[in-house]
């Protein structure tokens, strides 16, 4: 009971991050979010066997990936902590950007954007016999982030549809 319990958890973990607004196309974006906590801040994610894909495929494709994580211009402060974790064993973790001015961003454990959090600050990833893959063909960006803060300075899409200063 208590394995099944487990993977129940996993599962629904799982589910509940692998959605959400900023991936896929019809996104427009034109001022990211900006998160703000005030104080602890916890993210988990706990699995086993299972493939975490981002992908944008083809000309001009989006694609945002987050598991366990903030994104955006994250603040935590005001006492601060924030801890994200993400467990699996036996997976993968992929990112791939692959056509003309494809983009892809894939955060794991992170805190991405201006990140400020004044006081303690885990990203903790943990891999078992598992894999990480990022891959970006000549015109794409594929932007991972695990277990890590990013200020996103050079993290920007290249096409003006999502967000870039276009060519």
């Amino acid at each position: 009971m208590k394995k099944l319990a487990i993977i129940a958890f996993a599962a629904l973990a799982t589910s509940a991050f692998a959605g959400g607004s900023g991936g896929g196309g019809g996104d427009t974006c034109t001022e990211c979010p900006e998160i703000v906590i005030d104080g602890k801040s916890f993210q988990a994610v706990a699995a086993t066997s299972s493939l975490f894909m981002n992908l944008a495929k083809g000309q001009d494709a989006y694609a945002q990936q987050n598991v366990s994580s903030n994104s955006g211009n994250v603040t935590v402060e005001s006492g601060a902590e924030s801890v994200q974790l993400t467990a699996a064993r036996g997976s993968i973790v992929a990112n791939l950007a692959l056509g003309d001015e494809a983009y892809a961003s894939q955060n794991v454990s992170s805190n991405i954007g201006n990140v400020t959090i004044d006081g303690k600050s885990w990203q903790i990833t943990a891999l078992n016999r598992s894999g990480v893959v990022n891959v970006a063909t000549e015109g794409t960006k594929a932007i991972q982030n695990i277990a890590s803060n990013n200020g996103c300075v050079a993290c920007k899409p290249t096409a003006v549809s999502h967000g870039g200063p276009g060519h």
